[in-house]
């Protein structure tokens, strides 16, 4: 549909979607926002831009876009993004009604997703993953890798992970539902998607949730309304519109997490360094008192006076520590510690092997779609090497990237000037970091890597010296000891992970892989099954290092440790929200790896005969 031909749709009333975009002082931004908004494959949509009192350049950037006859343009004095909200939606023509903030943006096809969506499964409320979007990186903020419908109120609340992530933006909502329970933002408040959110989802018959599109959520300089300066209205608001959902959901008996009951009262500061931050325990009616923001001193009744008893006992006891504040003081320990030790290095030169050899080594990895945008680090620290390898491989599952290179970053493309081979087979999951390379260097050394690793220079040089010596050997630098105990395998202590005197002193059928080290396979090493995905998908879908270590046992391969090699890794910043350790644990009804090693010997006895004969 051309643009011109709109008025008439208006007339006709086909109008499939209202986009209502509230404005303040965002010209850094507005612009990308409109553009992804008036470049949609949904075409029957009209854009309501409410300026609210803009006092830079954004009524002038908004007014390069008013060619387009779909774009309502509303100009009025500074009032809120309530009420400039609430202008929009009192004039809404569509069947369905988007929010979008001015300084975010959306995929192209994401109002055309989500309609489809709707009209499908008509749902009140259906929602989008959410991309987290800094100046130099992004991460998931929540991912849909399905379309689903939900009617269970907790399963609701639960798959948009209310009210940790109270977004309005992110959704679309049928008009008759909004017009049913008569929706309105609470004017003259922040934070109201808070308050918002949860009427929504108390009254929703019927949510939906759509994979493969995305809202880009931009975290920038400050200049939206929320993101800037915090006042005492701000935080006033917040604490009283938190509080007042939160209670919402309790009197329905709607479950959440325990630690989204504890929300944040007081919070002081010297110099704008944090001193002691006080939160509200609104399900025990208690206060818990954080030393710094992060270390917890204090957990008592509200109104009370201080009983020493008590003091002592929640002092050390574990289980009432504010979990992801726990998290968040460990990760900037670690990374202290360990950022200025690994960094993806700037390439500007090739990073393959230039001498001839005898056999060539084949650096190979893979990754998904969640993982895509960092990749690109872990490589180059492959290609920033010590003992360079002759060929650095990604293997990418067609079904994931369907329209191909085009689907891949340009930090990632990049990198094929500097040697890097992106190389395309069916979808293996984690298998396709060896099984495709495999097939196509059966004679070579292939050293399998993971995708979530900064990896220090010397992790080639280190296992390709050790194949020299022991060229008959899967050389690993990461593995965890294992015993029999009679006919079972049983991981040892964590303490002979990664390394262990027991672990390196010799080679092993004992030592198991751990790939995230970097593994590296010597030609013909592993059993005639390994090529076998009808096996490996039906036996142990989401284990390939314990498929790959049960492999070598079968064709009397032993695994050899790096002595010395450093058992400290650094990950690459924002991948270990997605990944198989999230799957293989009891929850998320994956395989543990107790579990695995059992599963492999169940379905190859001759595997305990084999141990059983090297414990002799």
């Amino acid at each position: 549909m051309e643009n011109k031909d709109f008025v008439n749709v208006i007339k006709k009333k086909e109008i499939k979607i209202s986009v209502i975009i509230p404005v303040f002082n965002v010209e850094k931004y507005i612009e990308r926002c409109l553009s992804s908004i008036v470049e949609q494959t949904l075409k029957e949509i009209e854009i309501i831009v409410v300026n609210d009192g803009s006092t830079d350049k954004s009524e002038e950037k908004i007014k390069n876009f008013l060619s387009d006859n779909r774009i309502i343009y509303i100009s009025q004095e500074n009032q809120g993004q309530s009420i400039a909200r609430n202008k929009g939606l009192s004039i809404a023509k569509g069947e369905y009604i988007s929010f979008i903030d001015s300084d975010d943006y959306i995929d192209n096809d994401f109002l055309e997703k989500l309609y489809k969506s709707a009209i499908k499964n008509d749902s009140d409320i259906i929602a989008a993953s959410i991309i987290r979007k800094h100046e130099t990186y992004e991460k998931w903020r929540i991912l849909y890798e399905k379309n689903a419908i939900f009617t269970d109120k907790n399963e609701q609340v639960k798959v948009i992970k209310y009210p940790d992530q109270s977004y309005v933006w992110n959704k679309i909502y049928k008009k008759s539902f909004l017009d049913e329970i008569n929706f309105k933002f609470k004017e003259g408040v922040y934070y109201e998607d808070v308050l918002a959110i949860a009427e929504l989802i108390l009254k929703c018959k019927k949510l939906s949730t759509v994979a493969n599109t995305s809202y880009f959520y931009m975290v920038n300089d400050g200049n939206s309304i929320v993101k800037s300066k915090k006042t005492v209205k701000k935080e006033t608001d917040r604490y009283n519109n938190q509080k007042s959902a939160i209670k919402s959901l309790i009197e329905s008996d709607i479950k959440i997490e325990r630690k989204e009951y504890f929300i944040k009262k007081h919070e002081f500061k010297f110099f704008n360094l944090p001193l002691l931050k006080v939160k509200e325990d609104l399900l025990d009616k208690k206060e818990l008192f954080l030393l710094f923001n992060l270390i917890p001193i204090l957990y008592i009744k509200q109104k009370t006076l201080l009983n020493l008893k008590m003091f002592f006992k929640r002092l050390f006891s574990i289980h009432n520590i504010d979990s992801h504040i726990l998290l968040m003081f460990l990760f900037i320990k670690i990374n202290i510690k360990y950022q200025n030790k690994i960094t993806a290095p700037k390439i500007e030169e090739s990073g393959l092997n230039k001498e001839p050899r005898d056999k060539k080594v084949i650096a190979s990895l893979t990754t998904f779609p969640q993982r895509i945008t960092t990749v690109s680090k872990t490589i180059k620290t492959l290609m920033n090497q010590t003992v360079k390898p002759d060929e650095i491989v990604l293997y990418l599952a067609q079904e994931q990237f369907p329209n191909g290179e085009n689907e891949l970053p340009e930090e990632l493309l990049a990198l094929k000037n500097f040697g890097l081979t992106i190389k395309w087979c069916s979808d293996l999951r984690s298998y396709k970091k060896l099984i495709p390379a495999l097939k196509e260097y059966p004679n070579d050394i292939i050293i399998t890597f993971d995708d979530d690793i900064y990896y220090e220079k010397d992790t080639i040089e280190a296992l390709y010296n050790s194949y020299l010596k022991n060229p008959k050997e899967i050389q690993a630098n990461r593995t965890w000891r294992i015993e029999l105990n009679g006919n079972k395998i049983k991981p040892l202590h964590s303490s002979y992970l990664y390394w262990n005197y027991e672990n390196y002193k010799e080679a092993s059928f004992f030592n198991t892989i751990i790939g995230c080290g970097g593994v590296l396979y010597p030609p013909n090493c592993l059993y005639k099954d390994v090529l076998d995905e009808e096996k490996f998908k039906k036996i142990i879908p989401t284990q390939d290092d314990i498929w790959f270590w049960a492999m070598a046992v079968l064709a009397n391969t032993k695994i050899r440790l790096n002595k010395g090699y450093s058992y400290n890794h650094t990950t690459v910043e924002n991948t270990q929200d997605y990944g198989l350790c999230k799957l293989n644990n009891k929850k998320n009804k994956g395989v543990s790896g107790k579990d695995g090693f059992n599963i492999l010997a169940e379905n190859y006895p001759e595997i305990i005969n084999i141990l059983n004969k090297a414990s002799k």
